[in-house]
């Protein structure tokens, strides 16, 4: 039984301690090693519409969140997740398997299979309690290429597959260590997991690996793992963009992406696509910080049919659609922290800047946290007090460049900035 001291505000839920938000309890689900199974995702949508609002999160980690959970239907809710396999030993095992992997891993050619790497550092990370005590937003991410960064997002331990070799990189710096075997990369990923919860002790301004690294620098930290900085460097490698669609390689469909509206979809939605899914002879999805649901395809099997559906029921299927631009908090009144309606702002928009947006990215948070993104964004929209403070070229705690703008006037003060910074 989940005492009421664990259902806190303002952190990183889990499933065994969610987060009271505005909407009821938060109760996020971590995929194990970035996979769900077909039947797992099922038993989602169905806990979904049985004990929740029906609404479902796919967050920037790839993780799914089960909406508007009641403290009546919350036992019920982990007796679900339990059946289906959807459970950690402990909180403090779900806290710390923070591990982010390529979507792509192991699908695409040329692309290496990640995923193993995954599994095994997840086993540690639960079973090692000295690493319980990182951070609740400390996390790990795995890339098949030989850019670290798995969805155009950085994390604070990143593993790059590069040939035969691996990679580990820091957030925050260029500096990489150089391994050769898998092993290695699990050991080498604790050993720095360790060697950030020594330099973070006893100071709590240390929350994250890049600050660790302005302060030391990555070669300590690198040293203090016992590792060193190699002089070879990884590849480079071109983001590959938005992966939604069917995606081929030589006219051969291996996967399809099925995009989700502002990180969101409903069970309705999600049972559509469960039950559409083994025609195109899927048995498992990929989760992706994208935001995206990967469906790798059996070969011989065609993705048109499944398309049709997801797009029949109001999920992206095309790459070019705006909405794989923008990163959207869930505002107000799911979150009691914001104070805009994020969502029904964030589809206006879409609507009204449909060709202007191309090329840019647009981050809507209902506050000054920003948790929808963490990177710096073309354009963040920031609520405050029921309306909008904009900010180019930086995240939400960066300076304004318009302040308190009324939701129905954002698009033209958007369209006044894209139009001077293209002048």
């Amino acid at each position: 039984m989940t005492s009421a001291a664990d259902l806190r505000k303002g952190w990183c839920p889990g499933a065994l301690r969610p987060m009271r938000s505005g909407d009821g309890l938060l109760v996020r689900v971590r995929p194990r090693a970035g996979a769900v199974s077909l039947s797992a995702l099922r038993a989602i949508a169905m806990i979904a519409d049985r004990f929740g609002s029906g609404e479902i999160d796919l967050t920037n980690r790839g993780n799914l969140q089960i909406r508007g959970v009641s403290d009546a239907t919350f036992e019920s809710v982990l007796a679900s997740l339990g059946e289906a396999g959807l459970l950690d030993s402990s909180s403090e095992a779900e806290a710390v398997r923070n591990v982010v992997v390529d979507p792509l891993s192991g699908l695409e050619p040329g692309r290496a299979d990640v995923r193993y790497l995954a599994r095994g550092l997840e086993k540690h990370l639960a079973c090692e309690p000295q690493l319980w005590a990182l951070p609740g937003k400390f996390g790990f991410s795995l890339s098949g290429v030989a850019d670290p960064r798995v969805g155009g997002r950085t994390s604070d331990v990143m593993v790059v597959a590069d040939g035969e070799d691996f990679f580990i990189h820091l957030d925050g710096s260029d500096e990489a260590c150089r391994l050769q075997s898998g092993d290695q990369v699990i050991d080498g990923a604790l050993r720095l997991a360790r060697a950030f919860v020594e330099f973070a002790r006893g100071n709590d301004d240390l929350r994250r690996m890049r600050d660790a690294v302005a302060r030391h620098g990555a070669a300590a930290i690198f040293a203090k793992a016992g590792l060193s900085v190699s002089d070879a460097r990884s590849s480079r490698y071109e983001y590959r963009g938005e992966i939604v669609g069917a995606l081929a390689h030589d006219g051969i469909v291996y996967a399809v992406g099925v995009g989700l509206p502002f990180g969101r979809i409903v069970a309705g939605q999600l049972d559509a696509l469960c039950e559409a899914a083994p025609s195109a002879g899927a048995d498992v999805v990929h989760t992706s910080p994208q935001r995206v649901l990967v469906f790798p395809i059996a070969g011989g099997h065609s993705a048109e049919g499944f398309l049709h559906v997801a797009a029949a029921t109001g999920l992206i299927t095309q790459a070019t659609d705006i909405r794989l631009n923008m990163d959207v908090c869930p505002g107000s009144p799911a979150c009691r922290n914001a104070s805009t309606n994020t969502r029904a702002d964030a589809q206006r928009l879409a609507f009204a800047l449909s060709g202007s947006l191309r090329g840019c990215s647009l981050h809507i948070s209902g506050c000054e946290k920003g948790c929808a993104r963490r990177s710096e964004a073309s354009l963040t929209l920031v609520g405050r007090e029921g309306r909008y403070d904009i900010i180019r070229n930086g995240s939400a705690d960066s300076p304004r460049v318009i302040e308190t703008v009324n939701a129905e006037d954002v698009s033209e003060a958007i369209s006044r900035l894209i139009t001077e910074a293209a002048a």
